[in-house]
């Protein structure tokens, strides 16, 4: 396995958390206030990705002995949680805050909205049969997941499935009250003051890769999936009071505010909840504290709710005693229902955990019976073929291919063509970041790529380097072409280029004699990834050995010496 070059130079968003382990940029001022605003941006230096941060398992929390127990998890800052617990006195109210901590020297990870092959998440280990939560808070920004500055996350599926679990009833479904601050936490499906297109913005100004941005915002203007508010529900059954923004929300420090004046006119919040119980009522009181703001009040599903029966099927796919069989049949069920949509993204966590070739006598028949229902199969198609090219109709690809609607063929020359189509745009990150995303489910999206569908300018720039070593085109001439990457001034893109050309051994001696003339290079990090070419793709042709002697005597010797070692 190869590493990433040492150093690349990339623009990014300051103010940024990632959908996924991308960087270690943090969200700076009210940033759920910018609705439409640009980011401020700045070229920093972008070192080797790390292993993702692993999370500190803190013991259990002792748990305490008051009348009331809150359950918190914070993201982002620590305003709107101090402005809660400033008004719950020790002796009525216990706070637990159930954030696990992260090394901060790590990069920060986000939820991700992709869920597709996620599997279950710190919070399923938080829960225990003992904890059990009259109010639960959860602060931070919103976009399919919670996320922040703090460097924890937690998207939706990952709540969904652990609010099935019953050891997670007393975080879920037990608490009298859920506060949601953050963002769009119970929108709806319906439009809003922001446009799709703004909202893609934003998020892209928070710093989220254009492929994540894609996925959250059909997440909640598109078909796919229920509405957050819908999932919230879900996960939430049984709770009287849910309160949540259906749109942008006041940043914490705006928010903290009108939490001290709604505490201050409730007064005793022990004697509140004790007479309010689990009634619904609309809480007229924390209503008129955020007045002027989207702060909606909502309950979790109950058992007479329709919706009550699909948390059911959603349930039954995510758990582990059920036979393969016996929830193939759940997403059978769920295929055959006009809103099937709003189940895709469920059972391609469903599918993604038990794949096709995995299956075996009666789970490969009713796969087969799954894989004959025409309405999802045309619906499936027509989706993929109407998205523009995106992550998003990739994964719609990959999911239409799982059940053999589409052919691998079908699939690849899908990637091609987006590959091309991305070519043809103008270079920019977050066309990069989309090229990379095509090769996420094994179609070689530039597999088929000629060296004369190459444009000059990606031969120019680091990112250029990054979207070739995505798309891997096999054309022999294309790695030629990559060598003048290795004459730039510029570090970063002398860098990507070595690293490219790192992926696409073996290499032409007329390719190989062009390199030993760089391994002098002024660069450690360019020189180190050429030695390592030369040292992966040995033994060598006399020439390249005599044009190694002469640049680089120390590693001609160390080639010698392997020479010797195999023969």
């Amino acid at each position: 396995m190869t590493e990433t070059p040492t150093i690349r130079r990339v623009t990014i968003a300051v103010s940024a958390a990632l959908l996924l382990a991308l960087g270690t940029g943090v969200i700076t001022g009210c940033a759920r206030r910018q609705i439409a605003s640009k980011s401020s941006s700045a070229t920093v230096v972008a070192k080797k990705p790390s292993p993702p941060p692993v999370l500190k398992r803190a013991r259990a929390p002792k748990l305490g002995t008051a009348p009331f127990r809150v359950c918190a998890f914070a993201f982002h800052s620590p305003d709107e949680l101090a402005a809660i617990k400033a008004h719950l006195p020790p002796k009525d109210f216990d706070f637990v805050d159930l954030t696990p901590a992260i090394d901060a020297s790590t990069a920060s990870i986000a939820a991700s909205a992709s869920t597709a092959d996620a599997a279950p998440g710190w919070l399923t280990d938080t829960c225990r049969a003992d904890l059990r939560c009259d109010i639960v808070i959860y602060s931070g920004e919103f976009a399919g997941g919670f996320f922040g500055k703090y460097g924890v996350s937690l998207n939706v599926q990952e709540m969904e499935e652990a609010s099935c679990q019953t050891r997670c009833q007393g975080l879920f479904h037990d608490p009298r009250e859920v506060f949601l601050l953050a963002c769009n936490t119970l929108a709806t499906k319906s439009a809003d003051e922001r446009t799709p297109e703004v909202y893609l913005r934003v998020l892209r100004g928070h710093g989220f890769s254009r492929a994540d941005a894609e996925r959250v915002v059909n997440l909640r203007y598109g078909p796919l999936g229920p509405s957050f508010r819908e999932s919230l529900r879900r996960i939430f059954m049984g709770v009287p009071r849910i309160y949540g923004f259906s749109s942008v929300a006041p940043c914490g420090e705006a928010t903290a505010p009108r939490l001290h004046q709604y505490f201050q006119r409730t007064g005793d919040y022990a004697q509140y909840l004790a007479r309010a119980g689990r009634d619904s009522t609309p809480n007229q009181d924390l209503l008129a504290a955020f007045a002027e703001t989207s702060l909606v009040q909502i309950t979790g599903l109950t058992p007479l709710d329709p919706a009550t029966a699909d948390r059911a099927l959603v349930c039954k796919l995510y758990d582990d005693t059920q036979s393969v069989h016996d929830r193939l049949r759940v997403v059978q069920q769920m295929f055959s229902r006009s809103d099937f949509l709003a189940f895709v993204p469920t059972i391609e966590v469903f599918l993604n955990r038990h794949p096709a070739e995995q299956m075996r006598g009666d789970e490969r028949h009713l796969l087969s019976d799954i894989r004959s229902l025409e309405e999802p199969r045309r619906q499936i198609i027509d989706l993929t073929y109407r998205l523009n090219v995106s992550a998003l109709k990739m994964q719609m690809a990959h999911l239409a291919r799982q059940l053999a609607w589409i052919t691998p063929d079908e699939d690849h020359r899908l990637a091609a063509e987006g590959a091309k189509q991305l070519l043809a745009e103008p270079l920019s990150t977050e066309v990069v970041d989309i090229g990379c995303e095509l090769t996420k489910y094994d179609a070689p999206a530039g597999a088929a790529l000629r060296s004369e569908d190459i444009p000059e300018h990606l031969l120019w720039h680091s990112e250029g380097f990054r979207l070739l070593d995505c798309l891997r085109p096999t054309d022999p001439r294309v790695s030629e072409r990559m060598l003048a990457g290795l004459e730039n001034i510029d570090e970063s893109t002398r860098l990507w280029a070595a690293y490219a050309l790192s992926h696409r051994l073996p290499l032409d001696d007329s390719v190989l004699s062009a390199l030993t003339r760089r391994l002098n290079d002024p660069s450690p990090g360019v020189r180190e990834r050429l030695q390592w070419i030369f040292t992966a793709q040995a033994p060598l042709s006399s020439n390249v050995m005599t044009a190694i002697r002469a640049r680089d005597p120390a590693l001609a010797r160390t080639l010698e010496a392997q020479a010797t070692g195999r023969q």
